[in-house]
């Protein structure tokens, strides 16, 4: 089986595509309506509980194997069972089955994201989620496991080869290659990693770039082969090779979500008491390694709660409505008056931005050379990495792929720190430990303690840097970010210095 999910505006414009194809069906609802623009009306009910949520249409695209077939008794529980799993508990929703195509049966699910006491369900990493919910049905259903693309994106074998590695009874150059590739991406979260664990068993690695120092092919030498990527097979050319490591990363990432999320529930039910109020148990999961962090409109009034573990936020509402601001007083008795309380906590709040301020002092110290001395130093060494490229075979016979890939690791390393320290800055500036806002900012910053973690807010939505104090964690900035962040710090540049030279008029 397999799964694609599309988030919409429209609940109108996707009913009709999917229920006005030919053969579709729908085979289960919840809901009263009998055409899209009935059921659109009907879908009303829930997203003008959230009316400021950008994208309230959930569809999703279950597709079986060809050959393969769900009865729609089977497709009901398959349907149940993957609403469940992926949150949607008091959603409503239209399964709409489709056989337009020969021998290939499948579903539109049209989910409302708005649940109908007005919370919505979290869209984060649910891609990974829902490939998790379909390894499932695959095994409940007995339905054929669906390989990713590049499982099945290997260069096949050609007679010759096939005869060969039966006559020496060894794997040719080729499937060697594709073994060892695809055994370093299970762990690689980076091309520099990845070029360095191939060089270490044995294979040479060459990435190809453009005038612009921008990635544009790669090249594998092995056993005395050198073979370009796409001739070991779709799967092992650039794109697919970054496109895979990026999905590593994320299922990395994604792997330590439930878990810190029933961590921090857990740690929460311990903390409550009865009788205690809302700062002591802020205090009380301060001390257990769980920042709470009450959140205020402009106007000072509380709209919610979120909750911190290292790196790792969640908001209260997502972790469970108990752990609302408004459920941790109505479901877990905790006390909290605003006459007693709010000074208190904003106090709190404050005392704590001062803290994690002081680990960065360093990061100030360098503020006031980083549009110039840093962004020079900076395009010093990508012309490093362009001349390397423009050695000749008899010049660069003592760079080996291991050197190289420590060069351009460096060079990562040197735009994330500046990347880390604009972000630092601007969070300085506007006095507070996170910025960004879905559907507003194109990322989301957040500081706890020492650490510092940037998400890409649009798009594909994921974590592109994280530091723990000055070390790298995790860098996955593509070029497009990293201009983007230049930009903004020579354009807040330009503004201070307008301000300066006005000011200068003046007086």
């Amino acid at each position: 089986m397999i799964g694609k999910i599309i988030k919409g505006k429209s609940f109108q414009g996707c009913l009709s595509y999917v229920m006005r194809k030919t053969g579709a069906a729908v085979i289960d609802m919840n809901m009263d309506g009998k055409d899209p623009y009935s059921l659109a009306n009907e879908f009303s009910l829930s997203w003008q509980l959230r009316p400021k949520l950008s994208y309230k249409v959930c569809h999703v695209i279950l597709s079986l194997s060809p050959e393969e077939h769900l009865n729609n008794d089977a497709w009901q529980i398959a349907i149940a069972q993957y609403l469940k799993e992926m949150g949607f508990t008091n959603n409503q929703y239209v399964a709409v089955k489709h056989t337009d195509k020969e021998n290939h049966e499948h579903i539109h699910l049209v989910i409302s994201r708005v649940r109908m006491d007005g919370s919505v369900v979290s869209d984060s990493w649910d891609w990974t989620r829902s490939q998790d919910v379909i390894r499932k049905l695959e095994q409940d259903f007995g339905l054929a496991a669906v390989p990713s693309s590049w499982e099945s994106d290997r260069q096949e074998q050609t007679k010759s080869q096939i005869d060969k590695e039966l006559e020496t009874g060894k794997a040719t150059v080729k499937r060697q290659l594709a073994d060892k590739i695809d055994a370093t991406l299970v762990s690689t979260m980076s091309l520099p990693d990845f070029i360095e664990q191939l060089n270490l068993e044995g294979i040479e690695v060459r990435v190809d770039r453009d005038r612009k120092g921008k990635p544009k092919g790669i090249a594998y030498k092995f056993d005395g082969v050198s073979m370009a990527g796409s001739s070991v097979g779709k799967a092992y050319s650039l794109p697919r090779i970054l496109k895979r490591i990026e999905s590593t990363s994320e299922q990395g990432i994604h792997s330590n979500i439930s878990s810190i999320s029933s961590h921090i529930s857990q740690v929460i039910r311990e903390q409550v008491k009865v009788g205690i109020t809302m700062p002591q148990l802020i205090e009380q999961l301060k001390h257990s390694g769980v920042a709470a962090h009450v959140k205020y409109t402009r106007t000072k009034k509380i709209k919610g709660i979120s909750y911190s573990l290292g790196s790792n936020s969640i908001q209260g509402n997502e972790l469970g409505k108990e752990y609302s601001w408004g459920g941790l007083q109505k479901y877990l008795q905790v006390s909290y008056d605003p006459a007693r309380d709010r000074s208190i906590i904003l106090e709190m709040q404050s005392a704590n931005l001062k803290a994690i301020s002081q680990p960065i002092e360093s990061l100030h110290q360098t503020e006031q050379g980083l549009s110039d001395s840093f962004l020079n130093e900076l395009v010093v060494e990508l012309e490093k990495q362009r001349s390397l490229k423009a050695l000749k075979p008899t010049q660069s016979e003592n760079i080996t792929n291991l050197e190289i890939s420590i060069n351009l690791e460096q060079s990562r390393n040197d735009l994330a720190q500046m990347v880390a320290a604009i972000c630092h800055q601007l969070l300085n500036e506007l006095g507070v430990d996170r910025f960004g806002e879905m559907g507003k900012n194109a990322y989301g910053i957040q500081r706890s303690g020492d650490t510092l973690t940037v998400e890409r807010l649009r798009g594909d939505r994921q974590i592109v840097l994280q530091f723990k104090g000055q070390e790298v964690k995790f860098e996955q900035l593509s070029e497009l970010d990293i201009q983007q962040f230049e930009q903004a710090w020579q354009h807040r540049s330009q503004v201070q210095q307008k301000s300066i030279d006005g000011q200068a008029k003046i007086g």
